[in-house]
């Protein structure tokens, strides 16, 4: 409800009633009030078309948009007051609910129930509990949505007879007994200590004279003081008070006095309710339920009645809680993660420039590297012609017994190779050294025996290159020798002894 002003409103078979008013610290002050007969035309039992009517009368007069308080009149409720084995504010409403819905003349299971408390003991707790079916409540919120208004609370009317009450005697615990004959029935209520204490309602349509209508009040107010009495343990009233049109109450007051044996009043004027030159007669109940929240008065309210903690609820919440924890985790997680990503992209690309500008090194590198390779296999492309002759001079018998007329050397080599399949160097430089040896010999035995000791040495493979024979110029038996080799030099320390040299490359198929 909006700080600056409260509507309330009461939408009868007939008749429509409202009031404007701008709450006070503990006064209500009214602005504008509207009552207002249904037009001939007008289809009641259409909820959309009744809205729309009572949407533009309210304009009509004035009245602004907003929340509003929607009454309902005692016919359409059930309500009794109870006394529940329980002081605990949480069992109160489940409670109430069970005890109620055994009392109720309609459908328990489609009802609204809301409750005040009235009075706590040690034993138990009593409550004041109303109810109206579910019906009954969508049709005023369709009128209201159709009117263009919101919902702030839906209550009773005789709570607004009960809260004038409260703070109109002297004593606000007194029990009085309240005639509202403001709407289309006669409403009675019985309040006490500002609590309604018992409530009837009574039909009044049909009559129109004014004397007729105050003895249907006067006869349905005996038939309410026995119903009292005989529900009640205590039947006793202090006062009573008349609430609605003057001429009928007028006629009404003294009988109903003089029936109750108590002073009775006709309501014209209230101390906390500045009516100003607003006629209040069939507004009075409006007032009061105005008055309610100024008063911070325990109000009925169907719109958001009381209710017990929802254990099935509180489960699904603690669950959706997990849920949620569960999701903020992983949202978490997945929101580093994406960081992480980010940042590991970022690194990517700073890697790939560097690699970049680093590949022309690597490259050049790679180059260097190969022809610094190359030329090391050219070097090896080389032979230590002294280091073969000075091998062979220690291979050779003494000077008596061989004379060498010659001794030539060639290098035959095939250039660098570079194998890209191969599993471990994969470079090479193949060459073969050629040596041939041409000499005389004391004796055939002398050359079979230089020959045995060139097969038999690991460095060349020896093979005959000419026909041995008798007939050397200084020695009497020729030979020439072919040695081949892959050894750019022998050791420098030679065989000592050649009868000693072990293991043969070429073996006695190497020479000829």
């Amino acid at each position: 409800m909006a700080s600056n002003h409260a509507i309330a409103i009461d939408i009868g078979r007939r008749r429509l009633r409202a009031v404007l008013a701008s709450p006070q610290r503990s006064t209500i002050r009214i602005r504008q009030v509207l009552v207002e007969d249904m037009p001939e035309g007008l289809d009641v039992g259409d909820a959309e078309a009744l809205g729309g009517w009572v949407g533009e009368c309210l304009r009509s007069a004035g009245f602004p948009r907003g929340e509003a308080i929607f009454a309902l009149a005692r016919e359409h409720v059930g309500l009794k007051r109870m006394m529940l084995p329980s002081t605990d504010d949480v069992e109160l409403p489940q409670m109430t609910r069970l005890a109620l819905k055994r009392e109720l003349p309609f459908d328990a299971e489609n009802a609204v129930i809301d409750y005040v408390p009235v009075e706590h003991t040690e034993a138990g707790t009593t409550v004041l509990a109303v109810a109206v079916p579910e019906e009954v409540l969508e049709r005023t919120r369709r009128v209201a949505a159709a009117a263009g208004l919101e919902i702030g609370r839906i209550s009773l009317r005789a709570m607004g007879s009960a809260a004038l009450l409260r703070s109109l005697g002297s004593d606000p615990a007194e029990t009085v007994l309240a005639v509202d004959i403001t709407g289309e029935s006669v409403e009675f209520c019985i309040v006490s200590g500002g609590i309604v204490r018992f409530s009837r309602a009574a039909e009044a349509s049909g009559l129109t004279e004014t004397g007729a209508i105050a003895e249907s009040v006067i006869t349905e107010t005996r038939r309410t003081w026995m119903s009292y009495r005989i529900v009640e343990e205590t039947s006793e009233v202090s006062s009573a008070v008349v609430i609605g049109d003057r001429l009928v109450s007028e006629q009404t007051a003294r009988p109903i006095g003089e029936m109750l044996k108590v002073n009775t009043e006709i309501l014209d004027s209230h101390p906390l309710v500045e009516a100003q030159d607003n006629v209040m007669d069939r507004l009075w109940p409006l007032a009061g339920l105005l008055l309610e929240p100024v008063l911070e008065l325990p109000t009925i309210d169907f719109a958001h009645p009381r209710r017990g903690p929802d254990i099935a609820g509180q489960k699904r919440r603690r669950a959706l809680i997990a849920v949620g924890a569960v999701l903020v985790l992983i949202v978490a997680a997945w929101t580093m993660g994406k960081l992480h990503l980010r940042g590991l992209r970022t690194d990517l690309e700073y890697l790939r420039s560097q690699r970049a500008g680093l590949a022309t090194d690597d490259y050049r590198y790679q180059r260097d590297g190969a022809k610094l390779e190359h030329l090391r296999q050219w070097e090896t492309a080389r032979a230590d012609w002294t280091a073969h002759l000075r091998f062979l001079n220690e291979i050779l018998p003494p000077a008596n017994e061989v004379v060498l007329d010659s001794w030539t050397g060639s290098l035959s080599f095939r250039g660098v190779k570079y194998d890209r399949a191969a599993a471990g160097n994969k470079w090479s430089a193949p060459k073969e050294l050629a040596i041939l040896v041409d000499g005389e010999a004391k004796d055939r035995a002398t050359a079979d025996a230089l020959r045995e000791a060139l097969v038999r040495t690991e460095w060349y493979v020896t093979s005959s290159s000419g026909t041995d024979a008798q007939g050397g110029r200084r020695l009497p038996f020729g030979f020439k020798y072919r040695l081949q080799s892959v050894e750019s030099a022998p050791p420098i320390e030679g065989e000592q002894n050649a009868g000693d040299a072990t293991g043969s490359s070429g073996g006695e198929g190497g020479a000829s």
